[in-house]
C-alpha cells in the first residue's frame, strides 16, 4: 500500500511546461565516485524508463499502478559493480496518450541513489552537487504513429554514432542539457512499493538466419492499411494525426513489395539497398530487440518482426499493430536496443537505403522467472513440451499485471486474470502478481468515463471512449472468491466489498421482471465466436455468470440474499434457456418499444453449454443427455460441417478452457490428455507459446492459455486442491494411461512432490508433503493406487 518515505531527497521533475507533451524523451545522468559499499537506487516515473550503469543495461520500469499511484523500483548496486568513476543514466519517455498498456498521466522522473547514511544523488530542482543532470534527447523521433489501438507510439530513430555517449559522460550531439531553471518539480506523488519479483533481462543467444531476398518500393496505386490507430486520432484516441507525423512507418511498409525470397543460411558480407534478411529466434520471445550494425554509408533500416511467418515472410501488421522499428543511421557503428518490449519469433532486417554489415539480431528478454523452478515431467513428450510452452507463456505475460498478450496490448484484462492467477499459485506458491493486479482495481474510488459502479474491462488503462465489458467485471468476483483460498491470511477481499456492492447495484438497473439481465450497456463479450453475435436482449451466458458471481459474493461476505438471488436466477435460466437438447444463447422482445413479450431465440452455441456447466446452471445428473452429447460429439476437433452444424463452435478462449474444466469435474482425465495434446501441440511446434485463438491470425502468446499448467497438475498429477488455511493437500486420482507423471511445486515456502508410476501392473503414488501439511486422497481410478509417503529432503 501507499508509503511516503521511499525518497529522502528526490523530487518528481520534468522539463518545465512539457510534462503533457506526447512521446517526449529525456535523459537524466548522475556522475558518482565508487563508494566501497553497496548502494540502493530507487526510482519511479511516468511513463516508462530504462537505466544504465556505466553504459550497461540495468533495468526497465516502472511496474504499473492505478491512476494517481506510482510503483517504486528498488535495485542494489553492489561494490563489485562500481568503478572508480561511475555514470548512472536514466532514459525516460512520457507518452501522454490513453492506452490499454500505460496510463495517460503527466511525465516525470523521481530517482535517488543512496547508501544507508547519505544520498549520493537525486532528481532535485536545485542546482546541487548531488543532482541528476537533465537533458532532452532527440534521437527518438517524437511525432510518430501509435503502435496499435491498445498501445502508445512506435519507435523510429535518427542516429549518429555518438548519440548514446551521454550514458557514460561522453559528448552527445543530439542531447540538449536543460538549464536548472527549465526543470520543474511536478508535485508530490502517491508512491507504492513495487512488491513484485525482480525481472530478468537475459540476452538470448544469436538467432539463426533462415532467408534472404530483395524488395522494391511501389511508387503508385498504393492501398494503405486503414489502421484505426492512425486514422481515428482525436479526443477518444490520443496521438499525432497522420498529417502531423514526421514519418509514417506503416505507409512506408505498405509501399514495400517483396521481390525475391529464398531460404538460405549463408551470410552476406553486407546488406545493401533493396535487400533483406530473415532470422529465427527459435521460439516466441518477449523483450527488447538488439541489433549491431556497421554502416559504411548513411543508411535506413527497417526492423520488422512477428510471431509467425506469413507465406514464408514477416508481415508487419498481421496483428493490427505496427511491428516495425525504423532506423536512420549515419555511417558508423551502432549497438541498438529497442526502448519498448515486443514479442516475436522472426525478425526481418530490411535495408531501404545505404549499406550496412548487420550482425544477427538478439532479444534481451523481459520475463517473470519465479515459476521456472516448478517441475512437471511425464512419459509423454507432447505433454512435457506443452507444459513448458505454457510456462513460457506465463513468464512473458505475468510481470506487473496479468497481461492478455505481451505484444499488441500488454493489457491487464479481467476474466483472463481468473485463469492466469491459478497458474501463478501453482508455479510459484505465491500471489505476488495477483496482489498487485487486484490492488490496482481496488485503489481508485471511481473510474473516469465508466458508469458508477462499473469496473474497467482491463486496467491500468484509460477508456476515453467509454467502452467496457459489463459481464467481464463479474469475473473479478469469482477471482476474489478463489484468491482468499490462495491467500487466506490477507484482507484485500474485505476491502473490495464496497466495490462489489456498487457493481451489483449497477446491474440491478438492468434486471427484468424475471430477474434476468436484459439490454446491458457496453460491449457484451462471451468469447471470440458466434456467441458474441447473440448478445442483444437477454444473453443467457452472461446471466449464468451473474448467477455464479452473486452466489460467490454471497458466500464471501455472508450475504444470504445474494446467494438466494443467484439460485433463483439459475432456476429462471434453466426454465427459459434449455430447449430439451441445448441451452439457447439469447432472448429478445417481440416489440422494440414498450414491454413486449420475451421470446427465446432458437440458436445455441457450444460455449453457452460450457458456461452452463462451469457456473453450475447445469450438471451431469440433471442434464445427462446434454452431458453425453458434449463429451462425445463436441470439442476442438468437431467437424462443424457435419456434426451439430447448427450449434456455433467454441473458440480457444474461453470455450475450450471451460470444456477442460467440464472434463475435469467429472474425472474424464484421459480425454483431457488427448484433447489438449491435439489442441495445443501444433501451437507449441510453431511458436513455443500458446495462442489467443485456434488459428494464428491474432496473438500467439496469450497469458490465460498457460492455464493448461493448472489442468495438468490437477488432473494428471492428481493435486486437486491446496488448502493453505487448513494445511491439507487433496489428491484426486484418475486413470490417465500414462506410465509416469510427476511434479514438484512450491507450497507455503516449501515443496510438494507428487509422482504416479505404473510398475508391474500396479499404480503407485509417491508423495512428499510440505512440513505441517496432511494429505486427503480420493481414488477414482480403475486400478487403485498404492500410496508411499516420502521423507522430507
Amino acid at each position: 500500500m501507499e508509503t511516503a518515505d521511499l525518497f529522502r531527497k528526490a523530487r518528481p521533475v520534468w522539463a518545465e511546461g512539457r510534462e503533457k507533451e506526447m512521446n517526449m524523451t529525456m535523459g537524466f545522468v548522475l556522475k558518482f565516485q565508487g563508494q566501497g559499499k553497496d548502494l540502493i537506487l530507487r526510482l519511479t516515473g511516468s511513463t516508462i524508463y530504462r537505466v544504465f550503469l556505466n553504459g550497461v543495461f540495468l533495468l526497465h520500469g516502472p511496474a504499473r499502478a492505478a491512476h494517481g499511484y506510482y510503483r517504486v523500483d528498488e535495485v542494489r548496486i553492489g561494490q563489485d559493480e562500481q568503478q572508480e568513476e561511475n555514470w548512472l543514466a536514466v532514459e525516460t519517455a512520457g507518452f501522454n496518450v490513453n492506452s490499454y498498456y500505460t496510463l495517460d498521466a503527466p511525465s516525470f522522473l523521481q530517482a535517488e541513489l543512496s547508501s544507508p547514511d547519505q544520498v549520493i544523488g537525486a532528481t532535485v530542482a536545485e542546482d546541487t552537487a548531488a543532482a541528476f543532470i537533465p537533458m532532452v534527447l532527440t534521437e527518438r523521433i517524437q511525432k510518430v504513429q501509435r503502435y496499435s489501438f491498445q498501445r502508445p507510439f512506435i519507435e523510429a530513430y535518427r542516429l549518429e554514432e555518438e548519440m548514446q555517449g551521454w550514458r557514460t559522460g561522453l559528448p552527445c550531439p543530439g542531447c540538449r542539457i536543460l538549464p536548472v531553471q527549465n526543470l520543474a518539480v511536478q508535485g508530490e506523488k502517491k508512491l507504492l512499493l513495487k512488491g513484485l519479483p525482480d525481472w530478468k533481462y537475459k540476452v538470448c543467444g544469436e538467432s539463426r538466419k533462415i532467408g534472404e531476398g530483395t524488395f522494391f518500393i511501389k511508387a503508385a496505386h498504393i492501398e494503405y492499411w486503414p489502421d484505426r490507430a492512425l486514422l481515428e486520432i482525436g479526443d477518444k484516441l490520443k496521438g499525432y494525426e497522420a498529417d502531423k507525423l514526421e514519418i509514417c512507418v506503416s505507409r512506408e511498409m505498405d509501399r514495400t513489395v517483396t521481390g525475391k525470397l529464398c531460404r538460405t543460411e549463408d551470410k552476406r558480407e553486407t546488406l545493401s539497398k533493396g535487400e533483406f534478411e530473415i532470422y529465427d529466434l527459435g521460439r516466441n520471445t518477449t523483450g527488447f530487440i538488439k541489433l549491431q550494425a556497421q554502416c559504411t554509408e548513411d543508411s535506413k533500416l527497417y526492423i520488422v518482426f512477428d510471431e509467425v511467418l506469413t507465406d514464408g515472410d514477416v508481415r508487419y501488421n498481421r496483428m493490427s499493430c505496427v511491428n516495425t522499428i525504423c532506423l536512420h543511421l549515419k555511417s558508423g557503428h551502432y549497438d541498438f536496443e529497442s526502448f519498448q518490449p515486443y514479442t516475436c519469433r522472426y525478425i526481418k532486417i530490411m535495408a531501404a537505403e545505404g549499406r550496412c554489415r548487420v550482425e544477427r539480431p538478439q532479444i534481451r528478454e523481459l520475463r517473470n522467472h519465479t515459476g521456472d523452478h516448478a517441475v512437471f515431467h511425464s512419459s509423454d513428450e507432447q505433454l512435457n513440451r506443452i507444459f513448458e510452452a505454457a510456462r513460457e507463456t506465463y513468464a512473458q505475460n505475468a510481470l506487473d499485471v496479468y497481461m492478455d498478450c505481451p505484444s499488441r496490448e500488454r493489457a491487464g484484462w479481467l476474466c483472463d486474470s481468473f485463469f492466469t492467477a491459478r497458474v501463478e499459485a501453482d508455479l510459484t506458491g505465491r500471489t505476488v502478481v495477483e496482489d498487485a493486479f487486484l490492488e490496482n482495481f481496488l485503489l481508485p474510488e471511481e473510474f473516469a468515463y465508466l458508469p458508477d459502479g462499473m469496473l474497467p474491462m482491463c486496467y491500468p488503462s484509460d477508456h476515453y471512449d467509454g467502452n467496457f465489458i459489463p459481464n467481464w467485471a463479474l469475473w473479478l468476483v469469482l477471482e476474489l472468491y478463489e484468491y482468499r483460498m490462495r491467500k487466506p491470511e490477507e484482507c484485500m477481499t474485505a476491502k473490495f466489498r464496497r466495490k462489489i456492492e456498487k457493481l451489483f447495484q449497477y446491474f440491478e438497473k438492468f434486471e427484468n421482471e424475471d430477474g434476468l439481465l436484459e439490454d446491458l450497456d457496453g460491449w457484451i463479450f462471451v468469447e471470440w465466436s458466434r456467441a458474441n453475435e447473440l448478445t442483444e436482449g437477454v444473453n443467457y451466458p452472461s446471466n449464468m455468470l451473474y448467477s455464479a458471481a452473486l452466489r460467490a459474493a454471497g458466500s464471501m461476505y455472508g450475504e444470504e440474499e445474494w446467494v438466494g438471488k443467484g439460485r433463483r436466477l439459475a432456476d429462471k435460466i434453466r426454465e427459459q434457456s434449455f430447449d430439451g437438447k441445448f441451452f439457447r444463447d439469447q432472448a429478445v422482445r417481440l416489440e422494440k418499444e414498450g414491454q413486449g413479450r420475451l421470446v427465446v431465440l432458437p440458436e445455441s452455441t457450444e460455449v453457452c453449454q460450457y458456461y452452463a456447466f462451469f457456473f453450475m446452471t447445469a450438471d451431469k445428473d440433471s442434464y445427462p443427455e446434454l452431458f453425453q452429447c458434449l463429451i462425445q460429439d463436441f470439442g476442438p476437433d468437431r467437424n462443424t460441417d457435419t456434426v451439430w452444424k447448427e450449434v456455433g463452435a467454441a473458440n480457444a478462449f474461453i470455450g475450450n478452457y471451460l470444456r477442460v474444466e467440464l472434463l475435469s469435474r467429472y474425472g474424464l482425465v484421459g480425454q483431457i490428455l488427448e484433447e489438449t495434446k491435439e489442441f495445443f501441440d501444433y501451437m507449441v511446434l510453431r511458436t513455443g507459446t500458446l495462442w489467443e485463438n485456434t488459428t494464428a491470425h491474432a496473438s500467439c502468446n496469450h497469458g490465460f492459455a498457460s492455464h493448461v499448467i493448472h489442468s495438468y497438475l490437477r488432473d494428471l498429477c492428481g493435486i486437486s486442491e491446496v488448502d493453505r488455511q487448513n494445511h491439507i493437500i487433496s489428491f484426486r486420482l484418475s486413470d490417465t494411461g500414462l506410465e509416469q507423471c510427476e511434479c514438484r511445486i512450491p507450497v507455503g515456502g516449501q515443496w510438494l512432490y507428487a509422482g504416479i508410476t505404473a510398475e508391474n501392473g500396479r499404480r503407485i503414488l509417491r508423495v512428499r508433503l510440505p512440513e505441517g501439511f496432511t494429505a486427503s486422497i480420493k481414488d477414482e481410478s480403475f486400478r487403485p493406487c498404492e500410496v508411499i509417503y516420502l521423507d522430507q529432503d
